[in-house]
């Protein structure tokens, strides 16, 4: 048996004992010794509410690190479990695969002691990196493929919507492309917690969009103003990225929509990643970890992740590792 956290609908989060699961003979499943699980702001809402690619029950937590058992090292997951055959598949696009399915959504994550993973999903970490920091890969690999779809070049000037974890990370992302990001976060609460990771990185954070012209703009908040205030403040040519989806309050005037039309401005999409994301995400943490390591504000065992939820829900909190092994 094994401890394990387990959603069985929305608001009941249970802390149990499982089977341990098997590795069935006929597939290339590995059993994986989860060590620690990073805690996202999507499992919080799954607790909350659910989520369209939610199957219930489910073990959450799909930012994960772990051992296999008689091989040395540490390994990250990706999270995706794409087909591999079909055209998105082959481009390179795993992440935008028909029959998608998502370790934490579809099947179980890692917020339990052991892991039923495909071998393909796991990713060896830089020797030097630390595993609870290397949990964080996920969401980074995300980040860079939003600068990507961005088509983020150097010397750009990026404005990020939101200093959260994510929109931090999204700014190591388009440093990544030597490209200058400013980051806007309103909560007067929340920028006192970006203090190191700002005097680590030389970021600019500030409370309301600057009278600038930026080349490209990325929204790491869910509030839909973000979008219009984006769209000002580009030069032609610039190009929005949609990476948070929004929260469905508010409409778009057609000002909005002409201003893409006559300034050629490009709206494109961000969703998740690729391995290559993630291996590039692995690359750029073993380069500048201690950044990473700013953000992560706590650790808590698997009896108190519901405690830490509605924390995260209400953006209180930085990143949240959970450790898995003694």
């Amino acid at each position: 048996m094994m401890k394990a956290l387990r959603l069985e609908s929305a608001g009941k989060l249970h802390f149990l004992d499982v089977p341990v699961p098997s590795p069935p003979e006929t597939t290339k499943e590995v059993l994986l010794k989860v060590t620690h699980c990073a805690l996202c702001r999507t499992d919080a809402k799954m607790w909350r509410e659910g989520h369209r690619d939610l199957v219930l029950p489910r073990v959450l937590g799909h930012e994960i690190c772990g051992t296999l058992e008689g091989e040395p090292g540490h390994h990250v997951v990706w999270p995706g479990l794409s087909c591999g055959e079909c055209q998105y598949c082959s481009g390179g696009m795993e992440n935008l695969c028909p029959s998608m399915k998502i370790i934490g959504f579809h099947r179980d994550g890692g917020l339990a002691e052991r892991l039923l993973v495909p071998r393909d999903c796991l990713l060896p970490l830089p020797p030097a990196l630390k595993p609870h920091v290397a949990a964080l890969a996920e969401p980074l690999g995300c980040c860079l493929n939003a600068v990507h779809q961005a088509k983020v070049q150097q010397g750009d000037r990026v404005l990020i919507f939101g200093a959260g974890p994510v929109g931090l990370m999204m700014s190591l992302a388009v440093r990544a492309m030597n490209a200058e990001p400013t980051a806007v976060e309103t909560s007067s609460t929340r920028r006192p917690k970006t203090k190191a990771f700002c005097e680590r990185t030389d970021l600019r954070i500030e409370p309301t969009v600057p009278r600038e012209t930026f080349q490209a703009a990325i929204n790491a908040t869910s509030s839909l103003e973000t979008f219009a205030q984006g769209i000002g403040a580009m030069g032609p040519g610039g190009s929005f990225c949609l990476f948070s989806g929004f929260d469905g309050r508010g409409a778009l005037p057609a000002s909005i929509l002409n201003e893409i039309h006559y300034r050629q401005l490009s709206i494109v999409g961000a969703y998740g990643c690729t391995r290559k994301n993630m291996k590039e995400a692995l690359e750029l943490m073993a380069l500048r970890p201690g950044p990473l390591e700013d953000l992560i504000e706590g650790f808590v065992g698997l009896e108190g992740v519901k405690e830490i939820f509605p924390a995260m829900l209400h953006g209180e909190v930085m990143k949240i590792i959970v450790p898995l092994q003694s």
